[in-house]
């Protein structure tokens, strides 16, 4: 790799003025990028590549030579910054061979590919005016507006949201070389919020109408009891205006029948009671069971080969 940035050098200093990337520059930013460049290199051999980097930016700011630029793509690779390497040996490569020698476009196209493995494209469109894309957490573009970007491969995810309507959540499983594009579409919450309630909503409504119902059967028994009572006292004042004493027959029988219709009279005053407090509980319930507005929930679930949307609401 030294014996590369070495020839880069001798190649700088090859230029002709025919060359399309030395169009426009002045020969004193040549000669100041060139020395830049050298200290550059003398950086690099010392394993120094952050500084390097620095020299050689410097260079490029004074002469865009494509050598220049495939030297600051082989020390970002030494950094790990892959994404800015694509980005720069893409750049070195703009005008084919004609720079390089056959060793070093040859080097250069090997980087290129082995760099191509590693990164890919998303492409991702919006049209909801006034929303906005986050690519991994950070800020991306606004909406409406289609956008895409080269990205390492692996998992990344895309969010899009706005005011008023449901965020999108797409998670994307990006291989190598690839492109994969996504179209964003935003939904008003009024036509995707759920209402959930705490308890099935019918439940409370039918502990109330049992406890109507069971103070309307209490009434019925305590009215029906109450006529019996009536008939009991008319029964007993025909039949024993002096007392039953003499009759056991017939005391017995109007006895049981005052115990019926007392009997009658204290269960529907029971059910009465117990209707109102079990109707009381209904209305208490329907109440507290409130519903909750739910959001869904909706991505794209990474799977081997491809994705699949999965819609689910969260409680």
């Amino acid at each position: 790799m030294k014996r590369a940035i070495l020839l880069v050098l001798v190649l700088v200093g090859r230029a002709s003025a025919e060359d399309a990337w030395q169009k426009d520059v002045s020969a004193d930013d040549q000669k100041k990028a060139e020395a830049l460049f050298a200290e550059g290199n003398e950086l690099f051999a010392r394993d120094s590549h952050a500084p390097a980097l620095d020299k050689y930016k410097a260079a490029i700011a004074l002469w865009d030579h494509p050598l220049i630029r495939f030297n600051i793509a082989v020390t970002e690779i030494r950094l790990d910054r892959i994404l800015e390497a694509a980005d720069d040996l893409e750049a070195a490569l703009r005008f084919g061979q004609a720079p390089f020698t056959r060793e070093l476009y040859q080097q250069a196209t090997d980087y290129q590919k082995l760099i191509g493995g590693r990164v890919g494209y998303l492409e991702a469109s919006c049209e909801q005016a006034g929303g906005s894309v986050l690519l991994d957490g950070k800020p991306w573009f606004k909406c409406a507006d289609k956008q895409k970007r080269r990205v390492l491969a692996g998992e990344h995810v895309i969010v899009a949201e706005a005011d008023g309507y449901m965020p999108v959540t797409r998670r994307i499983v990006l291989a190598g070389g690839k492109t994969v594009s996504q179209r964003l579409v935003l939904l008003p919450l009024e036509r995707v919020e759920k209402l959930e309630y705490p308890s099935p909503r019918w439940l409370p409504w039918t502990v109330t109408g049992v406890g109507a119902a069971t103070i309307l059967g209490g009434v019925a028994f305590y009215f029906v009891g109450g006529a019996q009572m009536d008939t009991f006292d008319s029964n007993y004042a025909r039949m024993c205006p002096m007392g039953c004493t003499d009759d056991p027959a017939t005391r017995d029988r109007l006895l049981a029948e005052h115990d019926r219709a007392l009997l009658k009279g204290r269960i529907g005053l029971a059910m009465e009671i117990g209707g109102v407090a079990i109707a009381g509980a209904g209305i208490v319930w329907i109440i507290l069971n409130r519903p909750n507005r739910v959001m869904p929930i909706s991505e794209l679930v990474p799977t081997t080969g491809g994705a699949s949307v999965r819609v689910s609401w969260r409680f």
